[in-house]
This record gives structure tokens, sequence and C-alpha cells, in this order.
């Protein structure tokens, strides 16, 4: 008999009110009161995400085989528990097409999911027992891992204090800023909604640190799909608004259209397994965002007031080559390497705004240009026109791993944000927004990049640094800081009625202003030897020659960019 049900009993942390109050709310709730939320508030932003995946999963499935109204769709059958059982035919694909968008226009005018949501959890509310000796929710089996079926004795042990990733501490090192205290194996004890929460994260962000294998032949393992990508999605002003823009029912690739919606708990554990390691391509967003990376085990029988463990052996990899199934990821278009002349997923990175990306996340595909930006923008810019105008927020979410290729452990989250209006961000033209902001974008990588790097160079050189290389790179990260709050309140301000050479010459002035700051500052800081300077081919280099080209170059590049 399965213990929680996760459809019934409260486990997704979710933010109530403007105060940052929260409460943990069944699967069902989440969606039956989506509007009421203002967002996901789980432990960290990676499980935030991982848990959203599993909330648009649902909807994906549901919405590709009912309208808004809870009918199904004429082109292909259901059967007695709403699973998609046939194809649909090639001859209807546009047909349905309409249908999905007019589907999607009017839940975003209801504000509010049809019974049929709820109507297909019911069907499958055995699939999503957390504790369970059958079906257990993203877990397998005991009998999976018999010896005989993997490499060692036994699995992989993974303790409480390494699944919480707000602790993350190995057997062998303790985490000096710990949430928990160390006594009585406090760090190994998770409630049994977290255990929830930080098994599906578990499966997006695992790393490579275990060794434990299906059988004796090596294959790739997955580090877990959202490890490696460089998560982007979009945020409404509550969690109802965030599901529906990130519900992408027709893809640019209308993959979407031609396959079924196939999410892991419509399939039992071992038919999962059988699928992970046959020859497949992921073909559908349901199947992708309840992807495992692990085959992982937790007694049906345990008892949460003692530590938490689970055990856990490796699976294949997931496809990486123009996975354009996924939408919520930044890309990266390889010219050399075993990926050469496909995209793959790009992460985003530590310590750099996400501004600085500014055009691998907004501005359209281009051949010619090797540029692919994430699906969910292409989504917005099909939906812009039906919908109120409003401010989007972009959120990104990455994972920073150890750098060590042979475990990958995951070290530290990447989480930023930029809020901008949604017509700012959908004016594609070529005198649009869009790419008037990215040029600005680059020409503000430029002057700090560039300009202000040469100038600390310059500098470094008069002192006789040259052995000192964290100097440079130090001081241009000082002023990426001091440009990065002013950069984001522009954006922000961005009205798409706003003349677009004046707000340009605007930021030109602004960020002319804080990079003479950060110059001034080292004039300010100048010793005796910066200005004796030394001397090169006949000429005195000092902190004054300096600073006089260092004005000269910034004052051209600004012009030219107004």
């Amino acid at each position: 008999m399965g213990r929680f049900n996760l459809i019934d009993e409260p486990w997704i942390s979710v933010m109530t009110n403007d105060k940052g109050e929260t409460k943990e709310v069944s699967l069902a709730e989440t969606l039956q009161n989506a509007k009421q939320y203002k967002a996901l508030a789980g432990d960290s932003p990676t499980q935030d995400f991982a848990v959203l995946r599993i909330l648009l999963a649902v909807l994906h499935t549901v919405f590709s085989r009912f309208d808004a109204e809870g009918n199904a769709y004429a082109y292909f059958e259901v059967d007695d528990q709403l699973k998609q059982t046939t194809v649909i035919d090639e001859d209807n694909i546009e047909d349905y097409a309409e249908n999905l968008y007019d589907t999607w226009i009017e839940l975003w005018e209801k504000k509010q999911f049809p019974d049929i949501v709820q109507i297909y959890l019911e069907q499958w509310h055995e699939r999503f027992y957390l504790f369970d000796d059958k079906y257990p929710f993203f877990q397998v089996t005991e009998e999976m891992m018999e010896p005989e079926k993997i490499n060692k004795a036994s699995p992989s042990s993974v303790s409480g204090k390494n699944i919480n990733r707000l602790i993350s501490e190995s057997g062998n090192k303790a985490a000096l800023f710990s949430p928990k205290y160390k006594s009585k194996k406090n760090k190994e004890l998770l409630t049994t909604s977290e255990i929830a929460r930080w098994l599906i994260t578990f499966q997006g962000y695992s790393g490579l640190s275990d060794k434990v294998i299906f059988g004796e032949e090596k294959y790739k393992s997955s580090k877990g799909w959202l490890f490696d990508i460089g998560g982007t999605y979009l945020e409404g002003k509550n969690l109802y608004e965030t599901l529906l823009l990130n519900l992408v029912l027709i893809d640019s690739q209308e993959m979407q259209l031609k396959n079924s919606q196939k999410p892991s708990w419509e399939y039992s554990g071992d038919d999962l397994i059988n699928w992970y390691f046959s020859e497949r391509k992921i073909d559908n967003i349901a199947e992708l965002y309840t992807n495992w990376s692990r085959a992982i085990y937790i007694n049906p029988e345990i008892d949460i007031n003692k530590p938490f463990e689970f055990n856990i052996v490796k699976l294949p990899d997931i496809y990486h080559q123009n996975q354009f199934v996924e939408p919520m990821t930044t890309w990266r278009f390889n010219k050399s390497g075993e990926n050469k002349n496909t995209y793959t997923p790009r992460k985003h990175q530590m310590n750099q705004s996400m501004w600085r990306s500014f055009g691998l996340i907004t501005l359209p595909h281009s051949d010619t240009e090797e540029q692919r930006r994430p699906g969910v923008m292409d989504w917005l810019d099909k939906i812009d026109k039906n919908i109120e105008e409003f401010e989007v927020k972009i959120q990104a979410i990455s994972m920073q791993d150890d750098g060590n290729a042979t475990s990958w452990v995951p070290v530290n989250e990447i989480h930023d944000s930029l809020k901008i209006n949604d017509l700012v961000l959908t004016d594609i033209a070529q005198a649009g927004w869009l790419p008037r902001i990215n040029e600005v974008v680059e020409t503000t990588k430029t002057v700090i990049g560039y300009t202000y790097r040469t100038f600390m160079e310059d500098i470094r050189d008069i002192r006789q640094l040259s052995s000192n290389h964290q100097f440079v790179s130090r001081s241009v990260e000082e002023l990426y800081y001091a440009v990065d709050l002013p950069f984001r309140n522009w954006l922000s301000s961005l009205q798409p009625s706003d003349s677009k050479v004046e707000q340009i010459f605007k930021w030109h002035a602004t960020l002319k202003k804080i990079v003479n700051q950060q110059a001034e500052k080292v004039l300010e800081n100048a010793t005796y030897r910066d200005y004796v300077g030394m001397e090169i081919d006949g000429e005195v280099e000092n902190i004054i020659t300096a600073y006089n080209r260092f004005k000269y170059y910034l004052n051209k590049k600004l012009e030219e960019g107004d």
C-alpha cells in the first residue's frame, strides 16, 4: 500500500503573498489554485526550476490531449486513463496546431485550469505515491537493483546531507555553514515533503561521483539533464501566468504536434529503464521534463524520523546535439570537437550577469550568425499579440560543477533575472528594440572588456605587476559590478513608445559617467611610481598618458554608439 501521494499531500512550497510568506500545498492544489500563489518558493532556485517542469509536464500532457473545456481532440484516441493511444494523422497537423493555440489563449483568459487537469491526476493517482512497492514516484522497485543487474554487489547510497543541496556534505568534508546542526545525525534527516522536492531535484542535478551502473558494459552516464543546460524561463505576476508563459504547446520544430506526450509516470520503472537503454531520441516535452538521470530506490517502509538515504544506479545520458525539444535553455553552436556543426545546451556562467548574454537569450534564430535562443522566447513572440502588455521577468538557472571531469559534483547555483516590458522584448524588427538593446549590450561589453581593460593592463605594466594575473580581471569585474544595477534599471524602464535614440544616448551617458568614476579612482590612488612611469621606445609611459589614451578611446567608442 502506497504512502504520501503527491497529488493529495502537501509538499510543493509556494509563496502566498508579496510579504514572502510560504506554505506547502499538494500537486492538485497547486494547479487548482495557481493564480493565488505568487511563485514557487522551495529550498533553492534549482529546486523550484525542477518542480516547475513537473507541473509543466502535467499541463503539456493534459492540454496536448484536451482543450480548455476538457474536451478530447478528435485527431487521436485517448484511453480510460486519459493516455493518448494513437498518433495524429499528418493531414490534421495544421488544424491541431490551431486548436492548441486556441486552447492556450482560452486558458490565459480564464485564469483557471479546467477540471480535466484534476481528472487526469486522479486517473494516474497510483503512480504518484512517494513510498510504494509497485509504482514509486520517480523511482524503481527493489527488484530493479538486484546484484545480477548491476556491476557492483550493491547500488550506491546517498545520504540525506548529500541529497539536501543546502548542505551538500560528503562523508569526508563537513559543510562549514550548514543550515542544520550535526548532532544526532540531524543533517541526514529530511521531512517527507523535502524528500519529494529533493528527489525531483536530484534527478535533474546528479553529477557523476557515484560508480554503479547497470550491467558490466560501460556507457555514457547522465549527470542530470538540468545540470547541463542554461535554464531559462519566463515569470509572470503569479504562478498561473508563469505556468502559461512556459507552456509551449507549439514548438518551432512542431515536434509537440507529431509526437504524443510521454511523462515518466505513465510507464512502469521497468519500462522506463528499458527505454533509456534503447536507441532513442526524446521527441516530446513531457518525457524530457520527467527524465531520470538515476534509477533510485527508497525503501517504501522507511521511517522518516531516522537518517534518510536512498540507493542509486546510473542511467544513460540524453542525446545533446540539436535537442530542440528543450525550450528552456540557451544554446551554443560548436565549431569544433565531437559536437562540431551542431547546437548543444549552453550553461550560464558563474559571476556573469545575465544581461551580458542578452543576444543569446533574446535574438531570433539565425543560421548565418549561428544564433539560437531558448524556445520559450519564440513562444512569447507567438502569443504576445494576443495578451495584454505586461512586464515579464526572464529567469536564468544553472548549476556550477567542481571542474573535475570524473565527478562533476554540483557545488554552486547560478541564478539571475531580468525585468523587461513584453512589447520591448518581442520587438524583433531590424530597427526594433531587441537589436538595438543588443547593440547597447555589446557596446557596454566592449567599453568594459576592451577599453577599460586596456587601461588597466597599461597600469599593470607601469607598476610591473605582470606576475599578478588577478589585477586586471579583478578591476574589470569591479566595473561590471558598478554598471550592473544601473543597466538593469535602464532596461526595465524602457517602454515601447520611448525614443530609441534618446534612451540609448541616456544609457551611454550613464555608462560613461560610471566608467570615468572607476578610472578616476585609479588616478586618486596613484603612487609616485605611477607618475614616473617607464620609458618605451624613447617615450615616457605613465599613468597620465595611459589615462589620456583611455579617455580618447572611451569617448570615441561611445560617440560611435550614439
